[in-house]
């Protein structure tokens, strides 16, 4: 009786540890990713299908509007864009699903920057880069803009 409850009980701590792997692995919790070994940037969003009346390319005018996001990260990411999906890239630089989007514009702890996301729907199967620096004019694709906020870091001194 003792043995089959201090069982549960072990059972029960190790279920809900949410630590997994073993030997140096042991300590990882499940959600991180060693480097190198992160999954796609795609593989957690649910795409919608693209509408009959809706056409291919930018969606809207969300990639006119004025103003530049805070600065996610300043390398590009590689984006396998499928035909006839709805892309929603990310232009304030809060959201936690980068590149895309996931509503944290609407949120009441970010600062209200007027920027909305900007759609995309590609007509054909394609790879692009999408900018991450969310300093691009050409929005959402990168334009080596994250070069010019590198050259900032330096004249500031952040680097030294």
């Amino acid at each position: 009786m003792r043995l089959s409850q201090a069982t549960k009980i072990c059972a029960s701590i190790v279920k809900n540890s949410q630590k997994t792997g073993f030997g140096p692995n042991r300590l990882h919790r499940k959600g991180t990713h060693f480097v190198g070994t992160e999954p796609p940037a795609l593989k957690y969003h649910l795409l919608q299908d693209k509408k009959p009346n809706e056409e291919y390319g930018l969606q809207g005018t969300n990639h006119e509007l004025p103003g530049t996001g805070k600065v996610h990260s300043k390398l590009p990411t590689k984006v396998h864009m499928k035909k006839d999906k709805v892309y929603a890239w990310c232009s304030c630089g809060y959201s936690g699903s980068q590149p895309l989007c996931d509503g944290s514009h609407n949120s009441i702890r970010i600062p209200d920057l007027k920027l909305k996301p900007v759609r995309f729907i590609p007509d054909k199967d394609m790879t692009v880069w999408l900018c991450n620096c969310k300093q691009t004019k050409n929005r959402p694709f990168c334009d080596g803009s994250h070069k010019l906020v590198a050259d900032e870091d330096k004249k500031a001194g952040l680097f030294d």
